[in-house]
């Protein structure tokens, strides 16, 4: 009983001004170590709940989430697209009877919805490329959505009216065309100069994320840029060219080469 007592007095027996070591024969000390100041809450044990929902949630303004305006720009994006094939035309009665005539006939509807649909494509994939890349949305950014989701849905609208103007088997007059033809360019142009503004505003704006590819975004700003103000000129120019302007619209991808080249001589 005595060696007993005597160990239970060594293991218990406090040394240093009463702390505990922990060393061999001595109990480990139950208090908790003191937080490193300025990281309070980076160890749950010392961080009150409310301090953790404050840091699980960042300060966003509401409405101002970028997740809710992506997904809503995403359905507005997959409307429009969905429209363009309800708006091609289709054969009917003696149309069977002479298939290849019809598609000739109706050339123009479907080398319309064709550009319309790549264009809506291309302006899909860049704006989500940049929804990616971004912590939140400011109402400059938000206000800015109204023309690029607007003329986005009314594309196919402007898309039909081109593609039935051009039609061989119903000719236009030429200032039906004209009108027609700038009316399709000047909706895709205007679509391309608010995706260029999108980027450039995030860009100003430093909405984007700390590890967002930056030359990436300057270079999508100029690219949107260079090709919404091509369109424009073709809108113009459709004015007393129209025959030509469709064709103009095929050398689009040049000019967003030409782009990039000389944002690489420049840097």
């Amino acid at each position: 009983m005595g060696r007993f007592h005597q160990a239970r007095q060594t293991r218990s027996a406090p040394s240093g001004g009463g702390r505990h070591h922990r060393g061999p024969g001595t109990w480990p000390s139950r208090r908790r170590p003191a937080p490193v100041r300025g990281d309070f809450c980076q160890n749950a044990r010392h961080c009150p709940p409310f301090m953790e929902i404050r840091m699980a949630t960042p300060q966003v303004r509401p409405g101002l989430t970028h997740e809710r305006v992506g997904v809503f720009a995403d359905a507005i994006f997959a409307i429009a697209i969905t429209l363009l094939a309800l708006e091609l035309p289709r054969p009917e009665g003696e149309d069977f009877q002479r298939l290849g005539a019809f598609f000739g006939d109706h050339f123009g509807s479907f080398m319309a919805f064709a550009i319309a649909f790549l264009m809506l494509w291309f302006a899909w994939r860049a704006h989500h490329t940049l929804f990616d890349q971004i912590e939140r949305v400011s109402q400059s950014m938000l206000l800015l959505h109204i023309p690029l989701l607007f003329f986005v849905a009314v594309l196919p609208y402007t898309t039909s009216i081109f593609g039935e103007t051009n039609a061989s088997h119903l000719p236009a007059e030429a200032d039906a065309r004209a009108l027609a033809t700038g009316l399709f360019a000047g909706n895709e142009a205007i679509l391309l100069l608010a995706q260029g503004a999108l980027f450039t505003l995030v860009l100003a704006q430093r909405v984007h994320r700390p590890d967002a590819d930056l030359r990436r975004l300057r270079g999508n700003a100029c690219i949107y840029w260079a090709i919404g103000i091509y369109w424009l000129l073709t809108a113009a120019a459709s004015a007393w060219a129209v025959t030509a302007v469709p064709f103009l619209w095929l050398a689009t991808p040049l000019v967003a080469a030409g782009t990039v080249r000389v944002l690489r001589m420049r840097r």
